[in-house]
C-alpha cells in the first residue's frame, strides 16, 4: 500500500487540482490521508462529500506543515504494513500520470534504502524546472547546487536519477521502515520550513540515499505569493516565513557539521536579508 500524507491549510481549489490528479495515476494501491489543520475555505466539508474514500485528520490551525507531516505519519504507522511506502505531497502539485508508479519502481529497485523525490516543473509552463533537491558543496561557505533549477525539461539529456544531500517535500517517498528506524518529522524544533531538510539529512546519516527522479513529474502551481511585502521583522521572525532566523539556527544545528555551523549560519543570514531586499 501506498500511503499519501497531503498536509493542507485553506487553498481548496488546489487541492482538488491535486487529488484529481492522484487518482489519474496508474497506480491503484493507494490510501489518500489529507491533513486539514484549521483551515476556513470549507475544505472539511468539501473533501467529505465530494471525496469520500480519503482518510480526513484535523488540526487547529496550529500544526504547520512538519507538524501536519508528523500527524499523518503518525496516524500512518498505525495501520500501515512493514513493506508500505509513505508518500508526502503538497497540496500545490498536479502529478504526472505515471509519478507513483515511477517513484515506487525506483524504490523497489534500491531494496528501499532510498528516499526518492519527483522533479518539479513550472505548472504555467510544464518546461521550467524547479529546486526539487540540493547537493551541497561546502558546508563551510554555505555553497549548494540546487540540481536542474531553471533547467528546461525539454532540454534535460538525461532522465537518469542525481543522488543529492537534501530534498524538499513537494512529492517524496519513504519506505515505512524508515519512520521506525530513525523516527518522525521534527514538528517540534522545525514546525514549518526546514522539517525536510532536517529530515533528508538525518536519513542519509543512517544510510539512506536521496534521489531525484527526473522521470517522475510534479507541476507546482507558484501562484501563491505575497499581495504586500512583508516587514523585515516578519522576514526574520515569522512562523511562516522560510527566511526565520531562529529556525534557520535551530536547522543549521542538525544538519550543518560542528566546525562549519557558525560560518554556514551567517552565510545563511546575509542571504536571507538579500532574499528579503530582492522581493
Amino acid at each position: 500500500m501506498i500511503y499519501i500524507v497531503i498536509p493542507v491549510h485553506n487553498r481548496i481549489e488546489k487541492t482538488i487540482k491535486c487529488l484529481n490528479s492522484i487518482y489519474m495515476q496508474n497506480e491503484n494501491d493507494i490510501q489518500i490521508v489529507v491533513v486539514d489543520d484549521g483551515s476556513n475555505d470549507g475544505t472539511k466539508q468539501i473533501l467529505q462529500e465530494e471525496y469520500p474514500r480519503i482518510t480526513l485528520l484535523t488540526g487547529t490551525g496550529s500544526l504547520f506543515w512538519t507538524g501536519a507531516v508528523h500527524y499523518g505519519i503518525n496516524y500512518i504507522l498505525t495501520i500501515c504494513d512493514k513493506d508500505d511506502w509513505v508518500l508526502l505531497v503538497n497540496n500545490d502539485v498536479q502529478l504526472g500520470i505515471n509519478t507513483v508508479n515511477e517513484l515506487v519502481k525506483f524504490s523497489e529497485t534500491h531494496d528501499k534504502k532510498v528516499i526518492v523525490n519527483a522533479l518539479s516543473v513550472d505548472s504555467k509552463d510544464k518546461d521550467t524546472i524547479i529546486k526539487s533537491g540540493t547537493i551541497v558543496k561546502s558546508w563551510f561557505f554555505n555553497w549548494t547546487h540546487h540540481v536542474f533549477h531553471n533547467y528546461k525539461l525539454v532540454d534535460l539529456e538525461s532522465k537518469k536519477e542525481v543522488e543529492v544531500d537534501l530534498l524538499t517535500g513537494r512529492c517524496l517517498l519513504h519506505p515505512v521502515e524508515i519512520f521506525m528506524e530513525i523516527g518522525n518529522y521534527n514538528s517540534k524544533i522545525l514546525p514549518h520550513y526546514g522539517g525536510d531538510d532536517e529530515f533528508t539529512a538525518r536519513a542519509k546519516l543512517f544510510g539512506f540515499k536521496l534521489f531525484i527522479l527526473p522521470s517522475a513529474i510534479v507541476y507546482l502551481d507558484q501562484d501563491n505569493v505575497y499581495k504586500n511585502k512583508e516587514s523585515i521583522f516578519q522576514a526574520m521572525f515569522s512562523m511562516n516565513s522560510s527566511t526565520n532566523v531562529v529556525y534557520r539556527w535551530r536547522l543549521t544545528r542538525r544538519i550543518v557539521p560542528l566546525y562549519a555551523q557558525p560560518s554556514y549560519y551567517i552565510i545563511t543570514i546575509i542571504k536571507s536579508i538579500i532574499h528579503y531586499l530582492k522581493k
